[in-house]
């Protein structure tokens, strides 16, 4: 039965996609975004109805569904949907929805998690299945976030912020990494964890889970599941063992077996870092496991870039080298400057870091004084505030206390910018071709990049 669904946030990453699968499926699509960008005006060729200011009265009283995230909550759509009884939603929610009664693969994971999905979700189509794939990051060669597929499949990257994934209980899941993060939405790690776990404990017997075994936090809170739990990783324990590794500056290479069985020989990758081979590897133990045709994620390795914002290469005309990047998580700039360094071992580089979210940075002051050791030198600007961020966040911590961290520990000069312009200005005039230039964080440092590389 067709549905008509109500989208608060039409336009944004989360929803946009989804939005987009729905008028495929020939659902009415209605909703309302505050900017009208290309992603609206995309929506609205393909028959949705759109509004670009927020009023309780947008909302068709025949409408099926009101799907939000976490930042609508509050807006007028959503409070008038519930007070006449329309069914409201949360993004996760509705993701259930309309994936039940598929085989659902789900990507969890502190970090690598839009990677994977994206990473997994384009092997599957190459080995001739064509899933639908929720994804978390722009993926060039799949010309968005997400994909409607036809067959049976569905590939969701499900986030453990505000407990979202527990919407998302996978047939088949990956884990990708634990760590400590989203302290603004949890008390402490230990009910980080116990979200973890609980997640892992709703899966089936007849499940299949997938995680790093070379890590003892992804190991313990996958210890009580009742799902049939494979491991993969570097070391020999694991029932899928990553061997035969080379690093250059073209990418890596590495083989995969299971016990005596060599699944995968010298697959050559073109995304560096430590972390992007753990990620291949679990996509192929997902792929080995259910049966599917390896050969799609060899055909996939020999295009796949990453998605976007993670490690985006450009060029400008004068040769200088400059990556873009939305590590934002001390342990995700850390694993950028692994890979920088993998590609440029003796480049020159700057890293030009925006830090977002106060609780975040005064959680993680001392590693994220420690991750900026192999850059040359490290511009910074101001802290963003951002979503959860309390006036008891921003009055702990400064950006001068995060300088001193990373002079401490990074053992590297600082320097404090405030300005786009100024930032630009001061890379044009000291770095040159050859040299590396990388923007890194999750708010609008972006648009450093895209001025150096006009």
């Amino acid at each position: 039965m067709k549905k008509k669904i109500f989208f608060v946030g039409i336009g944004g990453k989360g929803l946009n996609g989804i939005a987009k699968i729905c008028l495929e499926k020939e659902w009415e699509v209605y909703g309302v975004d505050s900017v009208m960008k290309p992603e609206t005006i995309s929506l609205e060729k393909s028959g949705a109805t759109i509004f670009y200011e927020h009023n309780k009265n947008n909302v068709p009283n025949n409408i099926d569904f009101v799907v939000y995230t976490s930042i609508a909550k509050n807006c007028p759509e959503v409070v008038h949907a519930k007070e006449i009884n329309i069914m409201t939603m949360k993004r996760s929610e509705f993701l259930n929805y309309i994936t039940k009664t598929d085989y659902r693969i789900c990507v969890a994971g502190s970090h690598g998690k839009s990677t994977t999905t994206a990473l997994l979700g384009l092997s599957t189509i190459n080995s001739g299945i064509d899933a639908t794939i929720f994804g978390g990051a722009y993926a060039k060669e799949l010309e968005g976030y997400n994909h409607s597929g036809k067959s049976k499949y569905s590939i969701i990257e499900a986030c453990e912020f505000d407990r979202s994934f527990h919407d998302l209980i996978g047939n088949s899941t990956i884990l990708t990494s634990v760590e400590k993060s989203h302290m603004e939405y949890y008390k402490d790690e230990k009910e980080m964890l116990d979200s973890f776990k609980y997640f892992f404990n709703q899966h089936s017997k007849d499940s299949f889970i997938f995680t790093n075994g070379d890590s003892s936090k992804t190991r313990d809170v996958v210890s009580k599941t009742k799902a049939h739990v494979l491991y993969f990783g570097f070391s020999k324990n694991n029932d899928y063992q990553i061997f035969d590794v080379v690093k250059n500056k073209y990418g890596s290479k590495f083989s995969l077996r299971k016990g005596s069985e060599v699944i995968i020989t010298n697959l050559e990758i073109n995304i560096p870092g430590h972390y992007n081979i753990l990620n291949y590897a679990a996509s192929i133990s997902l792929m080995h496991t259910l049966g599917f045709n390896l050969d799609g994620i060899i055909e996939t390795a020999k295009i796949f870039s990453g998605v976007g914002r993670r490690f985006e290469i450009h060029q400008n005309k004068k040769g200088l080298v400059v990556i873009d990047d939305f590590a934002h998580h001390p342990t995700q700039v850390k694993y950028l400057f692994d890979g920088i360094r993998q590609f440029y071992p003796q480049q020159k580089v700057c890293a030009v870091f925006q830090p977002r979210q106060f609780n975040l940075i005064k959680n993680f002051i001392n590693e994220y004084g420690s991750s900026f050791s192999k850059a040359d030198e490290i511009i910074i600007t101001d802290i963003l505030p951002a979503l959860g961020d309390t006036q008891m966040d921003i009055d702990s911590i400064s950006t001068s206390k995060l300088i001193k961290s990373i002079e401490l520990r990074s053992k590297k000069p600082v320097v404090f910018i405030k300005t786009f312009p100024e930032i630009i200005e001061y890379i044009n005039n000291k770095y040159h071709c050859g040299d590396v230039v990388t923007t890194v964080g999750a708010g609008d440092i972006y648009k450093v990049k895209e001025e150096l590389i006009k």
